[in-house]
């Protein structure tokens, strides 16, 4: 029952207790009363040892007997009230004898805060003992919480001077950079943009230093200002921000009736309560980069209307020299098919090489006109490189015979696949032997090597003949531009064959260099294409016709256009499918009903009822439930395969669609690709 009710879950650290008794059996027995607090128990045998424990540690309490020899209680109390550490330190006499009142008075005196008479009630010491060690405790927690709170204020004290201290500096910086900022920046406040600071480049602008303190429409007077005041005063009504991109002419700024331009910002501020205070203004002064950029449009408009009319010119002017080439060509043509002498046939056959000459000249001056203006057209099929080099080979044997050079072709047959337009990438392959064979001195070499590179085609074309200057390489592509342009050494040409093999290279997805180590060392031209490897470009092989295991189909078309409604609806009944042509959405819509097709290939771009709303209502007939409805269309764009899908279209193809993809839709040999 004791120990329950020493029990104490408060309680924190252990405190010390100094137990005082010149009688080992006293000792032992208020230890034996107080252990079971849990605290720190300490036993002295007489007053000096009592003292000499006190020296060099504290405690919370002392337990003093009064009888002792050489120093009793009462003077053992007056030396420990004597010392500054130990005065407050709480001292309860024990004694066997009872004390007259007098005693008694003189032990308070001393320092005692209680009496225990021997023998005592072990409940009755607990009690007190654990009445002053709370209160101890609860003195050291205000001692502490005090400190703390010290603590705290001398941080807060030196937080705050340093703060002012930071703030202090910081706005010294503000101000510093506020003075030699290279914008134009004012602060005005209240409604009548009262200047409250400017900074120099501010009073550079409007040409006055003693804006300070002064009303702003009184500060600059001048009427030029006044729509710049307007923006500034609706800024303080407002509240609102105002942002001006090169503003012209703010304040009135001008420099000798030049327009000034500023970037210019003017930002309002609130105080604490919320109302309007001040309205910062930063301006900046861009007048040169707006007048710089307004040159370069200039210049780049000349440059675009000058282009366009070179490409115009090019354009009629090949047009014109080609028209008198066919009736020559012709004529020539007849010459050959009669009988002639050697001499004659002779001068014919120079003709004939000159008039082709020329004749590629036109059409390559024809082609990169094209091609600049992004008006050819690419007819592109899986093409083997090698039959596109053999045909750019044969095109050129005439003027490497004539220059009997050699030609080492080094192209694998079969291995080397593009997607693109073989006749325009033989035209760009011969283009390249022809000016290789052009700028290389006769009996030259001359290789072509073809490699796959990653997933590129690398085409290279090299020659042993002139080379190119280091400094011509960059233009080379350019066009009108030749590499070597020297009276003696010039062969001739417009200076359109490389600019045209780039604009086709480039049209192809593929880009094309060149290379040469300088004058008389030769040069190379290597095209790179993008690779596309010859399973994925044949495709799975495919017939136009049903496959024997599958089933004809019930096909109706739906599409205004007669000729393209008849020439399918022929190509799908010669495949053995019976078909419906209907041209309109209300025609369909009845058909559908009547025939029951198995697929509907329906035009979205109808008169009247789009393709759209005849696929919706479709849908909503119970007996067309399994019907597929694919749409044929020119319109690719995504909003179209949205509302293509919304409605129960299955697959959305645009035009042109190859015939085979038609076919293998209807008979189901392949999924139609999703609308969306």
């Amino acid at each position: 029952m004791l120990a329950r009710a020493m029990a104490d879950p408060a309680r924190t650290a252990p405190l010390t207790i100094l137990i005082v008794d010149d009688r080992e059996p006293n000792l032992l027995a208020l230890e034996a009363v107080l252990e079971p607090l849990g605290e720190r128990l300490v036993k002295a045998r007489s007053g000096r040892e009592a003292l000499r424990f006190l020296l060099h540690d504290d405690c919370a309490l002392v337990l003093l007997d009064v009888q002792m020899p050489d120093l009793d209680g009462f003077e053992t109390a007056a030396l420990i009230r004597e010392r500054e550490r130990t005065r407050y330190t709480p001292i309860i006499f024990v004694t066997a004898v009872r004390r007259e009142e007098e005693e008694i008075l003189k032990g308070y005196a001393k320092g005692a805060v209680d009496y225990v008479v021997k023998p005592f009630a072990a409940e009755a010491m607990v009690a007190k003992v654990r009445f002053f060690l709370d209160q101890n405790r609860r003195e050291q927690s205000l001692r502490q919480e005090a400190a703390q709170r010290t603590r705290e204020r001398d941080e807060l004290e030196q937080r705050e001077r340093r703060a002012r201290a930071e703030a202090e500096a910081h706005r010294e910086h503000l101000y510093a950079l506020f003075r030699k900022a290279p914008a134009a920046i004012a602060i005005l406040r209240g409604p009548g943009l009262v200047f409250v600071l400017a900074n120099p480049k501010f009073e550079e602008l409007v040409g006055r230093k003693d804006l300070v303190g002064k009303r702003g429409r009184e500060a600059i007077a001048d009427p030029a200002a006044s729509p710049t005041w307007e923006i500034l005063e609706n800024v303080q009504r407002t509240g609102d921000p105002h942002l001006g991109t090169e503003y012209p002419g703010l304040w009135g700024v001008s420099d000798e009736g030049r327009t000034r331009y500023f970037n210019f910002v003017a930002q309002p501020t609130k105080d604490v309560n919320g109302a309007m205070d001040t309205v910062m203004v930063h301006a900046v002064d861009v007048t040169d980069t707006v007048e710089a950029r307004q040159k370069t449009e200039a210049l780049a408009r000349q440059l675009l209307d000058s282009d366009r009319s070179k490409d115009e010119f090019l354009a009629v002017l090949g047009h014109e020299l080609r028209n008198p080439l066919a009736p020559i060509l012709t004529a020539l043509h007849i010459m050959r098919l009669r009988a002639t002498d050697d001499a004659t046939e002779r001068e014919r056959a120079v003709i004939e090489r000159q008039v082709s000459h020329l004749s590629r000249l036109v059409d390559d001056l024809l082609d990169v006109s094209r091609a600049t203006m992004g008006k050819i057209d690419l007819r592109r099929e899986r093409v083997d490189v090698s039959t596109a080099v053999a045909r750019a080979v044969e095109m050129s044997r005439p003027l490497l015979e004539s220059k009997n050079h050699r030609l080492d072709v080094s192209v694998p047959v079969g291995a080397l696949f593009v997607d693109g337009d073989v006749v325009r990438l033989a035209q760009v392959l011969g283009n390249l032997i022809q000016n290789a064979a052009k700028y290389t001195d006769p009996g030259g070499h001359i290789e072509i090597e073809g490699t796959l590179d990653g997933a590129e085609v690398a085409i290279r074309v090299r020659d042993d003949g002139q080379g190119i200057p280091a400094d011509r390489l960059p233009a080379m592509f350019e066009l009108f531009v030749q590499g070597d342009q020297s009276p003696e050494r010039s062969q001739g040409g417009l200076g359109v064959g490389l600019t045209l093999v780039r604009s086709l290279v480039q049209l192809h997805g593929g880009r094309v260099d060149a290379r040469s180590d300088g004058p008389g060392r030769g040069s190379e031209f290597v095209i790179r294409l993008p690779a596309v490897s010859e399973q994925v470009a044949r495709g799975p092989e495919r017939r136009s016709v049903a496959n024997p295991g599958q089933a004809a189909r019930r096909v109706l078309i739906v599409d205004d256009d007669v000729d393209a409604t008849e020439m399918l609806a022929d190509a799908l009944r010669a495949a053995g499918h019976e078909v419906r042509e209907e041209h309109d959405g209300a025609s369909a819509l009845v058909a559908a009903a009547q025939f029951q097709p198995d697929v509907v290939l329906l035009d979205l771009g109808l008169p009247g009822m789009d393709g759209i709303e005849v696929a919706r209502r479709l849908r909503s007939y119970p007996q067309l439930g399994d019907v597929r409805i694919v749409a044929l269309t020119g319109f690719g764009q995504k909003s179209a395969q949205t509302r293509s899908a919304a409605v129960g279209i299955e697959s959305l193809l645009v035009k042109p669609v190859d015939m085979q993809t038609i076919m293998d839709v209807v008979t189901g040999a392949v999924s139609p690709v999703p609308s969306a």
